[in-house]
């Protein structure tokens, strides 16, 4: 198989070397600021091992105009604040990727949908990530967690969801645990509680997400996101795995965050590399979905403002 990687960042390297190791081909689309980088060699270590690939048993661009062959998938791992830009070249250059299927692995809800002007329901794919890149350098990604296994399928059609079994396949060949779902909706839906939770206010108090859940204080800011969260989902009649708010708390601090209480997130991280951050697309999207409703979510607004004061 053949994928295009758009996204040169901690998830699309990552991805991409177990795309690799499975024997797949594999096209990185990257910016300009990684792309000389890119051209010597790439690495990927951490918990599940050491792999440098050199150029040649990959291929980079910079430019859909380089595009040389038609693709089978293509995998979204950008930040969610350049799918605009994304979804409008990959429309200009359609003709030349071929019929192909795309794959959104973004944090947030509401990613898939900018694709669509251009692209079926059909052929639109989400996918759950829970596990922890960091970008050493821009051709150095090293893997920190890996709480659960990745989750591929279709919101818009859920019974096309079976349709991504290769490309889980692939990834399970290459020694990455992923699995196909009809319910990758509800867990995009976990992942945004997840992440809502801890990102920004890991990234504002700059510490790890463990520490976030040992001080009454920050443990009551997270309880409310949640909260505010659970009240947007039973108004728009979106579901996770969890009955109410109170439950998804207790595993939230009983199993979650101890998991991963070393992790440093990549709002952090944005943060300390004077980046723009995903804010929009995580506790964003919440108060914009409950301004549509009419609800309050005070706690998510809030936090959403602290974010944009310090970010660039």
């Amino acid at each position: 198989m053949r994928f295009l990687v758009i996204g040169s960042g901690g998830v699309g390297l990552g991805l991409s070397a177990f795309l690799l190791k499975a024997g797949c081909e594999v096209c990185l689309f990257s910016t300009r600021r990684s792309f000389n980088s890119l051209t010597n060699y790439f690495k990927v270590d951490g918990i599940f091992g050491d792999f440098t690939f050199k150029y040649g048993q990959y291929d980079v661009i910079d430019s859909f105009e380089n595009l040389r062959d038609k693709f089978d998938w293509v995998l979204i791992t950008t930040k969610t604040y350049a799918n605009e830009d994304i979804a409008r070249q990959l429309c200009d250059f359609k003709d030349k990727l071929g019929g192909v299927n795309l794959v959104v692995v973004q944090n947030g809800w509401g990613n898939a949908e900018k694709f669509l002007r251009c692209f079926d329901k059909e052929s639109v794919f989400s996918a759950r990530i829970i596990t922890g890149f960091y970008r050493k350098a821009p051709n150095e990604v090293e893997i920190t967690v890996h709480a659960d296994k990745m989750v591929l399928g279709n919101i818009f059609r859920k019974e096309l969801s079976g349709q991504t079994q290769e490309v889980v396949d692939a990834l399970n060949n290459g020694g990455f645990d992923a699995l196909v779902s009809e319910d990758v909706d509800k867990h995009l839906w976990a992942k945004l509680l997840y992440n809502c939770a801890l990102n920004p206010l890991g990234a504002i108090l700059r510490v790890e997400y463990g520490k976030l859940a040992e001080k009454s204080q920050t443990r009551k800011i997270m309880d409310r996101i949640i909260n505010e969260i659970f009240d947007v989902m039973r108004a728009y009649g979106y579901e996770t795995f969890f009955k109410n708010a109170n439950e998804y708390k207790d595993v939230f601090y009983s199993k979650l965050v101890p998991s991963t209480y070393s992790h440093r997130s990549s709002m952090l991280q944005d943060i300390e590399n004077s980046q723009k951050t995903e804010i929009d697309s995580l506790n964003g999207v919440v108060v914009e979905l409950a301004k549509k409703k009419g609800l309050a979510a005070p706690y998510n607004e809030f936090i959403v403002e602290l974010i944009k004061a310090i970010e660039p």
